[in-house]
């Protein structure tokens, strides 16, 4: 019994342990989206792992910082009338996010020595651990390798760029929370379907996946600031210029106009799904113990597609933007819980 006992212990304690990384990567994408809304993510020309830590604490240092980002492209051709003021807000924001991502890695590492040291991690969460390591310190290079294509001769982040990281940090997040449900259950769950309902759910959550990468894309090259009207753009359903000849398969990440539709109507067709796929198991009440689960994902599906809608009509608007990527997460979340949910009965 008292083995027993401790095995829950130890259980719970790694439950707390991944469900505050879980939230805490949660806040990182949504200060990584702001960071990007507000135009901050070039306000840092270069990158100290170490000493990076410490901001600028005088007046001197913050003269030196701001000569720094004078020499950047952004500032020459996008804020060359930037004052000091101005450049203080903007290296806030992106040096909390790169504080948010070092603590974040605090908050991974000492705990997982401890828990390894106490031997309370099993090989099988170990492998699964060191994978989302190998994610997490893919994700810093790849942010820096993503900072660095906006300080050479063009003054903005690559959207192919931003897109990796983005998809990154949702893979991330997914690990963690399927850990995290485990710990919670005490049990190891398979990810991989069993039949033919499962399959349906992981090609939904695949799709859902896919959506939020080409929001990315629309956020990368500005596409939502393009056409601020829905259904139409430019009183057309399909607008001109939909698909340039010279682009070829390029019009699908490059074209303003090709993003901006495929992504408004891809997440049409998936929020449509959503709802259909609900209603259906509803009526049938396959899942009838599932209900509040499913009324979960009923209003984060109903409230993503309102605020992208809303997000788009106000000419991208940044707390709209913004909660329209965070409950993109969310939704994300409760359905990956309901497929989690249903994997273990």
């Amino acid at each position: 019994m008292d083995l027993i006992k401790q095995k829950k212990t130890n259980k719970k304690a790694i439950f707390y342990w991944l469900i505050s990384l879980t939230i805490i990567t949660f806040l990182m994408i949504l200060i990584g989206g702001l960071t990007r809304l507000t135009d901050s993510g070039l306000s840092m020309v270069d990158w100290r792992p170490i000493l990076g830590t410490i901001p600028p604490l005088t007046n001197e240092d913050w003269i030196a910082v701001f000569n720094q980002y004078k020499d950047s492209p952004e500032f020459k051709i996008v804020n060359k009338n930037m004052e000091l003021n101005d450049f203080k807000y903007i290296f806030w924001w992106e040096w909390f996010h790169r504080f948010f991502a070092r603590f974040l890695g605090l908050v991974f590492i000492i705990p997982l020595i401890i828990f390894m040291f106490q031997k309370k991690i099993s090989k099988k969460l170990f492998f699964s651990l060191l994978v989302l390591f190998c994610f997490g310190l893919f994700q810093a290079v790849v942010g820096w390798w993503m900072v660095k294509s906006g300080l050479t001769d063009n003054p903005y982040v690559s959207s192919y760029r931003l897109t990796f990281h983005l998809t990154n940090a949702v893979i991330i997040l997914s690990i963690l929370l399927w850990l995290t449900l485990d710990a919670y259950y005490i049990q190891s769950t398979n990810f991989m379907p069993k039949n033919k309902m499962q399959n349906f759910i992981l090609i939904l959550i695949f799709l859902l996946f896919v959506t939020i990468i080409s929001g990315a894309f629309m956020a990368g090259s500005h596409a939502g600031q393009s056409f601020n009207t829905f259904p139409y753009m430019n009183d057309q359903l399909i607008p001109e210029g939909y698909f340039i000849k010279e682009y070829g398969y390029r019009n699908f990440f490059e074209n303003v106009v090709t993003i901006n539709f495929n992504h408004r109507w891809l997440a049409t067709i998936t929020f449509t799904i959503i709802i259909v796929f609900l209603i259906y198991n509803f009526l049938t009440k396959r899942y009838h113990r599932y209900n509040f689960h499913m009324l979960i994902i009923f209003l984060f599906a109903i409230l993503q597609f309102l605020l992208g809608i809303l997000t788009l009509l106000s000419n991208v608007e940044v707390i709209l933007a913004s909660l329209h990527q965070v409950n993109s997460m969310l939704l994300l979340a409760s359905i990956i819980y309901f497929y989690h949910s249903i994997k273990k009965q």
